[in-house]
């Protein structure tokens, strides 16, 4: 076989199956929605741009069918898509593949929790029997025959992650799934299954270089006991390379103890780290104890060599260039998605229908009354859904100061996002700028008491930065001895607690948004605002007609119900991925994240620290970008501005100097935010070391 077409081409199985067919000289045509990589396709690599979800499939080239669709990470944020990318992708283009060769890149964990050796005709231990995975198969037969984005395939796909509510075999029977879906359709004398271990090699550094990279580093190496086999990339291209007689075949080396595969990684990097052994997380036994029979594939020509050259290379590689690159690059900011896409565009297309998409109708409705009780609202106050965050604070200042009178005065942070200075602007307020607290970041109140003592000012406003509460219990008796309104910026705060309680009734008024990049979003536009419920009141019937343009409509506020329901949930993982970074990134002088008091709950919009002045941030920011990790320096400090005027502000000048965001968001996992923590201390020890060798050349 010298010619071949691959499904999924262009990740990182992908991509080595591609270099080695065409370093032996053969016709690859690759198939994704993602470019091949910059140098396959110098290499003659052709690539046909394709979604197999959504698109058509186009007409192939003549060739061996390689299938690698679906997703490699068996833990996705949402376990759904594991059966949609694997399973209904896969059904999608049957028809394409009548009549030729087929080979499947499948995996060992369809085996499930049976006992080892696993052997090919060994039965799968799986939450639902094959019958039960046949009858799913159906239903995914049926829904791809048309286009299936993912609001249209999410049913299914929850159908059978239900079948494992903890999320551990759900990519099991997904792959099992694919397996039978092309059984039923490929002529068995043409369909090869081939049942991986767990794969690594160059290109993908995995479960090895994590902890090659933990061990050159000298951090501590846990890893579970208990056995596991491998493949190398090279063998894998190697076996469809040669060919293999249809059939199926378990793929990989030795069993290997994962503590003497750290120990001997340890040797290699000539490493004092530690080894410390864990048992394996609740329910993820199985896979045959780790060890699986390949007497087949040994049968047909072909082994798995052993896996200690290859850590040999990674070990080098990673000594010579260490810099860790995500692939694709992390953004800064990844908005949320929605939980349930299919009843939020069911919902949406039935308001579009119906007519009724202004605020009023049943959702925005419906989305007032959660949010009340989410924030813990009772009858004194009344939440107000509107159209944005800024809107929100601008109804929070009317209702609680009113517009400024000649020459009145607001106090806010200059350390926050410029629509906070710029509805006071519209409301006619000069702007004097404020400093904040060297650990928190939100407004001094030692310097609030000094301000208010000495000038008169209107307003008070103060913000939760990035989603962390401000001293409620030390500025609102400041202002209240002062007579002065304290309005609250809480714009990240939704899912934030100060002292055990929601934020919202902590101030005079607090303004919430659910823009793109907020914990809770309305999906691009949305916002709400708590006041008194006589100010609300007095609001709605204001001549002025402040609500009219400002309440949020069905359409948004369908996504943000969506939202709302998991927002807990939301909170956690956030909490979780920042507490990756604060422990990964602890004991390096000059990093500091930022604080949070005792007894309340960050929410995490953004998770921000201060870079060691030696690196430099701009630098820093380079080095992250290259690594494939976007990285942004909030906030810009608005007295420093046009906005400002002359203001010393000591604290947050060096903030404005000196921080920056890593990425943040509900949609990152634990292994996302692992290996940020890693580029992050590879670009700040190469920033430190760059001076040195620059000198000793000289």
């Amino acid at each position: 076989m010298s010619k071949f077409v691959l499904f999924g081409g262009s990740g990182f199985v992908g991509s080595a199956v591609t270099e080695a067919l065409l370093a032996a000289g053969c016709d690859v045509t690759v198939i994704d929605r993602c470019p091949p990589r910059e140098k396959l396709v110098r290499a003659g690599a052709q690539w046909l741009m394709t979604d197999v979800l959504t698109d058509e499939p186009p007409p192939l080239p003549e060739g061996l069918a390689v299938i690698l669709l679906g997703s490699a990470d068996p833990r996705p944020r949402w376990s759904w898509t594991l059966p949609v990318s694997n399973a209904v992708a896969t059904a999608r283009i049957l028809p394409v593949l009548a009549g030729r060769p087929v080979l499947l890149m499948s995996s060992v964990q369809v085996y499930g929790r049976a006992a080892g050796p696993l052997r090919e005709d060994t039965a799968p231990e799986l939450p639902w029997t094959v019958e039960q995975i046949d009858a799913w198969c159906d239903e995914a037969a049926e829904i791809a025959r048309q286009p299936c984005p993912p609001w249209r395939a999410a049913p299914a796909g929850r159908r059978l992650a239900a079948a494992d509510p903890s999320g551990r075999w759900t990519y099991a029977l997904s792959k099992l799934a694919q397996e039978r879906l092309l059984a039923r359709s490929v002529d068995p004398e043409l369909l090869t299954i081939l049942r991986l271990a767990e794969v690594c090699g160059p290109g993908r550094e995995g479960w090895a270089g994590g902890l090659i990279r933990k061990a050159i580093a000298g951090y501590p190496l846990p890893v579970s006991t208990g056995l596991k086999c491998f493949v190398r990339n090279n063998d894998l291209a190697g076996i469809v390379r040669s060919g293999v007689a249809p059939g199926i075949y378990n793929v990989g080396g030795e069993p290997v103890s994962l503590v003497a595969l750290a120990e001997e990684i340890r040797e290699l990097c000539g490493s004092a780290s530690a080894v410390l052994p864990r048992p394996p997380a609740a329910g993820d036994g199985g896979c045959g104890g780790g060890i699986i029979d390949t007497s087949r594939l040994i049968a047909a020509g072909h082994r798995v060599g052993p896996l200690r050259p290859h850590l040999e290379e990674l070990v080098a590689v990673l000594r010579a260039d260490g810099r860790p690159v995500l692939e694709p690059a992390v953004p800064v900011v990844i908005p949320p998605r929605a939980a349930r896409p299919d009843l939020v565009a069911a919902r949406q297309q039935a308001s579009l229908w119906s007519g009724e998409v202004k605020h009023g109708n049943r959702w925005s409705e419906e989305l007032r009354d959660g949010l009340a009780r989410a924030l813990g609202v009772g009858d004194e106050h009344t939440v107000i859904a509107t159209a944005s965050g800024t809107a929100a604070l601008r109804l929070a200042v009317a209702a609680t100061a009113g517009p400024a009178a000649p020459g009145d005065v607001a106090l806010l942070p200059s350390f926050t996002f410029p629509a906070t200075a710029e509805v006071l602007l519209q409301l006619g307020y000069r702007l004097r700028f404020a400093d904040v607290d060297e650990h928190f970041w939100n407004l001094n109140p030692d310097f609030l008491r000094t301000e208010l003592a000495s000038r008169p000012v209107r307003v008070v406003v103060c913000v939760d930065t990035f989603g962390n509460p401000c001293d409620y219990q030390a500025l609102a008796p400041v202002c209240r001895e002062a007579g002065v309104p304290l309005v609250s910026d809480a714009a990240a705060s939704l899912g934030s607690l100060h002292w055990g309680r929601p934020v919202a009734r902590q101030a005079d008024a607090h303004a919430f948004s659910m823009s793109f990049a907020k914990v809770l979003s309305a999906g691009g536009a949305g916002g709400a605002v708590v006041l008194p419920a006589a100010a609300a009141a007095a609001m709605r019937d204001d001549p002025a007609g402040w609500c009219r343009s400002e309440l949020i409509d069905e359409l948004h506020a369908i996504y943000a119900l969506d939202q709302l329901g998991i927002l807990p949930d939301l909170v956690r993982r956030r909490n979780r991925i920042a507490a990756v970074y604060r422990d990964g990134l602890a004991g390096i002088p000059g990093l500091a994240p930022q604080a949070v008091r005792s007894g309340d709950r960050h929410s995490y919009v953004h998770w921000v620290m201060r870079v060691p002045q030696a690196s430099g941030r701009d630098e820093l920011l380079r080095s992250l970008r290259d690594c494939g990790v976007q990285t942004k320096p909030y906030f810009r400090a608005l007295h420093l501005t046009r906005l400002g005027g002359g203001e010393r502000l000591p604290v947050t000048e060096e903030l404005d100097a000196r921080v920056l965001a890593l990425p943040m968001s509900s949609e990152l996992t634990e292994d996302d935010a692992e290996r940020v923590v890693l580029a992050v201390r590879y670009c700040l020890a190469d920033s430190l070391r760059r001076p040195a060798v620059r000198a000793s050349t000289r």
